[in-house]
């Protein structure tokens, strides 16, 4: 687990010793700094944790692990503060990672690898509560927040597989897919450094929780853990 949180503590790290030259930098703080609403856009990574029936089944099978999955994400989100450090966060967040996967213990009759691509691709909606530390106005502003909502996913493996029901286990090149959604929830932490009357700069960390059933072609498969973190770097505007 350390190992994961290490890259998105960097990147807070970073921001946190990066915070008071751009806030030295800055243009004084005018009134519509004090404005209720923010547009906050955040591009990083994400990296589902994996610890599901159908991870562990993989994981067994063919070569490589969730880590492989890690990719880029995008978040967009609105921000309407109802009192002077808290505010109501309405946030969308996308995900898409792939990886080549072979067998571990099977190769065609020529002695290659039988390869295939698993695609994951995640989008939510959440809606949660942030809570600044400090003056949200401050050279640095650290918050924290949480929230829950829905995470849609679709997953697909293309690619050649061994039909195990057969027993000269003849090599077959198909696709599958599943689709579905699942409740869920989140925890965040970040830092917010105003460098304008309406703009500023981000840093954010987020761990989610969501799994489901999985069904349509992967039915039987058992749960798709959706759980992960993501890291980011962003901006948002006030109005």
């Amino acid at each position: 687990m350390l190992r994961k949180l290490l890259p998105p503590l960097a990147v807070l790290g970073v921001l946190c010793a990066a915070a008071p030259a751009l806030a030295e930098h800055a243009r004084p703080l005018r009134q519509p700094w004090a404005a209720r609403n923010a547009v906050r856009v955040e591009f990083g990574v994400s990296n589902p944790r994996g610890e599901s029936d159908y991870w562990n089944d993989k994981a067994r099978e063919f070569t490589g692990d969730a880590d492989d999955f890690q990719d880029f994400s995008l978040g967009v989100h609105y921000l309407r503060m109802v009192s002077g450090r808290m505010g109501v966060l309405l946030s969308s967040n996308f995900f898409e990672g792939e990886a080549d996967q072979v067998y571990i213990d099977f190769v065609d009759d020529l002695g290659f690898d039988i390869p295939h691509t698993t695609f994951l691709e995640t989008a939510s909606v959440n809606l949660g509560l942030l809570f600044y530390l400090t003056d949200p106005r401050a050279a640095v502003a650290p918050y924290v927040g949480g929230g829950a909502g829905i995470y849609g996913y679709r997953l697909e493996e293309s690619g050649d597989f061994i039909d195990f029901s057969r027993p000269e286990l003849p090599i077959f090149t198909d696709t599958f897919v599943a689709e579905g959604e699942a409740f869920g929830y989140y925890l965040q932490a970040g830092v917010e450094v105003p460098v304008g009357a309406n703009w500023s700069v981000l840093g954010d960390f987020r761990w989610q929780r969501a799994e489901d059933e999985l069904g349509d072609d992967f039915r039987g498969f058992g749960e798709l853990d959706l759980t992960g973190w993501d890291a980011r770097l962003g901006f948002a505007w006030r109005f």
